[in-house]
């Protein structure tokens, strides 16, 4: 899937930028790429992995809902995911495989 988005220095940047907007609005990566997941029209919701018993992934996670990405957020993300490939064009969506 890395090979086929882009390639590991490409997602490395991505990291890097995402951690910038992060560290920005003191939260962790994972909620910087909920939350822009989350403001795409076409996302409806986001399933995020928590493991039962451990309290602070719950609240980590409920932190997504208090990020709003600004402008400048937003250019830095996209000015990184606009050199890799979409993916959707190159293997569709969840659950193309069984619609074809």
């Amino acid at each position: 899937m890395l090979d086929a988005w882009g390639d590991w220095p490409l997602f490395q940047e991505l990291l890097a930028v995402l951690q910038q907007i992060a560290n920005k609005h003191k939260v962790c990566i994972a909620n910087i790429g909920v939350r822009y997941l989350l403001d795409r029209p076409a996302v409806a919701g986001v399933i995020v992995g928590a493991r039962l018993g451990v309290a602070q992934h719950l609240a980590d996670n409920a932190r997504v809902f208090g990020v709003k990405l600004d402008a400048n957020d937003l250019g830095m993300i996209e000015s990184v995911l606009a050199r890799s490939r979409d993916l959707i064009t190159l293997i569709g969506d969840c659950g193309d495989e069984y619609r074809s």
